[in-house]
C-alpha cells in the first residue's frame, strides 16, 4: 500500500568494550620493563672494574715490547766463584787492579739476564739507556758502560736476549729494575739478595 514504510530497522554494531584495568596494566608493565633497564644500566655504571688479572713477577710491557727477567745474580772478586765455602772464613778477593772490568772494592755488580720480545706489529726499537737500578732509598745506577749490547729494533715476533750490568755499592739490599721506553717507566723488584759483606782486613 502506498504511504506505508518498511517496518525494518537497521541497527549500528556496537563496539565491543575493553575489559576495565588492561590498559593500566599495560602501561605498568612498560614501566617496569623500563625501571628494571635503568636499575642495570646505574649498576653496570658504579660497579668497580674487574681486578687486573695478577701481574707476573720480573714481565714488564711497554708498547709493542715484553720485557722478561729470566736470572738474577751478583758477580764478586771471589776467586773461588760462586758461594763462599764455608771452610773459608773471610773469602778471598782479587784486587780490582788484578781484574780489568771489575768493579772496585766496596761495590758490587748485579748481573741480570733477560728477554726482550716484539709482541707487535711493527718495528720496535730499543737502547741500553732505558735501563738502571733504583734503590729503596731512591738512589739510581746507570747500566754499565760499555754495554753488553748495543741499540737495535726488533721485527714483529721477534726476541733476543739481554745481559745487563749494573755496579752498586755493597751497602745496598734492596734493588728495582727500572726500564724508560715509549715515555712509559717501568719497574720490576729484582729477585737477588747481595752475596754477604767480607772483611778481608784479616785478624
Amino acid at each position: 500500500m502506498a504511504g506505508i514504510r518498511s517496518g525494518v530497522v537497521r541497527r549500528r554494531p556496537r563496539l565491543r568494550a575493553r575489559p576495565p584495568g588492561l590498559g593500566a596494566l599495560a602501561i605498568i608493565g612498560l614501566a617496569a620493563i623500563a625501571g628494571l633497564a635503568g636499575l642495570v644500566l646505574f649498576l653496570s655504571l658504579v660497579a668497580p672494574p674487574p681486578p687486573d688479572e695478577p701481574a707476573t713477577p720480573g714481565r714488564l710491557v711497554a708498547g709493542d715490547l715484553v720485557f722478561e727477567m729470566q736470572t738474577a745474580g751478583w758477580i764478586t772478586h771471589d776467586d773461588v766463584g760462586g758461594p763462599v765455602p764455608s771452610a773459608v772464613a773471610n773469602g778471598f778477593q782479587m784486587p780490582a787492579s788484578m781484574m780489568p772490568g771489575m768493579p772496585d772494592p766496596g761495590v758490587q755488580r748485579l748481573y741480570l739476564e733477560a728477554v726482550l720480545s716484539n709482541a707487535g706489529c711493527c718495528q720496535a726499537a730499543f737502547a741500553p739507556r732505558e735501563f738502571s737500578v733504583r734503590s729503596a732509598s731512591g738512589q739510581t745506577f746507570a747500566l754499565d758502560q760499555p754495554a753488553t749490547f748495543e741499540a737495535g729494533s726488533l721485527g714483529p715476533g721477534q726476541s733476543r736476549s739481554l745481559d745487563l750490568l749494573f755496579d752498586v755499592p755493597d751497602t745496598v739490599s734492596t734493588l728495582d729494575l727500572v726500564w724508560t721506553h715509549g715515555g712509559q717507566v717501568q719497574l720490576a723488584r729484582v729477585g737477588a739478595s747481595p752475596p754477604p759483606i767480607h772483611d778481608h782486613a784479616g785478624g
